[in-house]
């Protein structure tokens, strides 16, 4: 077992550091401030090769291995919680369900519209009565005359409005009226009787709008349905999203890494009753454990990205059991590294002139977006005791 970089991973880890530092990090206040996304950045990131790292080299992309990119957006995140988030969101998620289960047309498109536009897929799942139980899900999508036709309302759906790709989980019923079980489906940005309803004011991550799609009668080709399976369908797509809890927990891993970076810098400043900070035990004793927590984060979510099984299209999806471990671990700790960070600032990291509390409102968001860590707890018990 190798805990090496190749040269090639150190090289993406060092453009990744230089932009988040140089490019990113300035504006990162901005985006929260002004609930701005960050168009800019996405066009920084599509030049740099950053955006569809793993999209197959026949579809235009550089097929790096999962690895790859939770190196970049841990690195990224680092910096800037937002700008992390769009290159875990280019990279697997719906990415990744329509190279794994899509036609080879959708993957085609899908990719281009990455490559070439900066577009951020987003994925249709929540509703106001079906967040972690989604197979509550009331959306509907009936087969009509060569199309399907949509009903139904998703929130906090990450990306909406900004998003032109737009992966939709449905019930899908066939033209006989028969339930065909949850599948999913593309539908884009502007399509008659799909609108953008209330846009959330979000605690943190504030420059990637959670938008409410309101679904009226919306009808789209039969052609863009992704996966319609009576027996397998949802698992199938909750398979697909195991990618994205790993890139949610390298985010939440890079800004808590941030945030310990500039506490030690911090310690190694500031002096108090004629002493360092750093050279005071009970604060050095404090950032030690920090580092350990940041270093079991990391191992857990390379493991799972590691460990991640080959599909087709260079699409590599993480065990149920690696990704819930990591995501369940990585959120309540990374919060509890970005408060400790924080801590050591005293009143200066309570103010916004600094980026402690921001990282720490952002931070937050990993302990429920994708799946709360109590479900993830649920999901790794039922693995642990199935069967006996």
């Amino acid at each position: 077992m190798d805990f090496q970089l190749t040269d090639e991973q150190q090289q993406l880890v060092e453009l990744a550091e230089r932009l988040g530092r140089d490019v990113f990090a300035p504006k990162a206040a901005r985006w929260d401030r002004n609930h701005e996304y960050p168009h800019e950045n996405v066009e920084v990131l599509r030049q740099a090769g950053l955006l569809g790292m793993t999209i197959p080299r026949r579809f235009g992309g550089a097929e790096r291995p999962l690895i790859d990119a939770v190196l970049a957006i841990e690195t990224i995140a680092r910096y800037c919680g937002v700008t992390a988030r769009i290159v875990v969101e280019t990279n697997m998620g719906a990415l990744g369900c329509v190279m794994a289960y899509g036609t080879e047309a959708q993957q085609r498109e899908t990719a281009r519209r990455i490559l070439a536009e900066g577009d951020k897929p987003a994925i249709g799942m929540t509703e106001p009565g079906a967040g972690t139980d989604l197979t509550a899900l009331r959306t509907t999508a009936t087969e009509r005359d060569g199309h399907y036709v949509i009903h139904g309302t998703k929130h906090w759906i990450t990306g909406g409005g900004i998003s032109r790709t737009n992966l939709v989980f449905a019930r899908i019923v066939d033209a006989g009226g028969a339930d065909q079980g949850i599948g999913g489906i593309l539908v884009d940005l502007g399509t008659p009787g799909f609108t953008i309803g209330r846009v959330e004011d979000a605690m943190g991550l504030r420059g990637i709008p959670e938008a409410e799609l309101i679904f009226d009668g919306c009808r789209v080709p039969a052609a863009n349905l992704v996966v319609r399976d009576p027996k397998d369908g949802f698992k199938k797509l909750m398979n697909g999203y195991n990618a994205q809890r790993v890139g949610a927990s390298s985010v939440a891993l890079g800004l808590a890494q941030g945030a310990h970076d500039l506490a030690v810098d911090y310690l190694c400043r500031r002096e108090a009753f004629g002493r360092r900070l750093k050279d005071f035990q009970g604060l050095e004793w404090l950032m030690a454990e920090s580092e350990i927590a940041l270093e079991a984060m990391r191992l857990l979510i390379y493991r799972a990205a590691c460990n991640a099984r080959p599909l087709a299209n260079n699409v590599m999806l993480p065990q149920m059991k690696d990704a819930s471990i990591a995501k369940a671990f990585s959120g309540h700790t990374a919060f509890e590294v970005v408060s400790e960070s924080l801590q050591m600032f005293g009143a200066a990291g309570y103010s916004r002139d600094l980026p402690l509390e921001r990282m720490l409102r952002d931070v937050r968001m990993f302990q429920i977006g994708g799946g709360t860590s109590q479900a993830q707890l649920n999901m790794i018990a039922r693995g642990l005791f199935a069967g006996r």
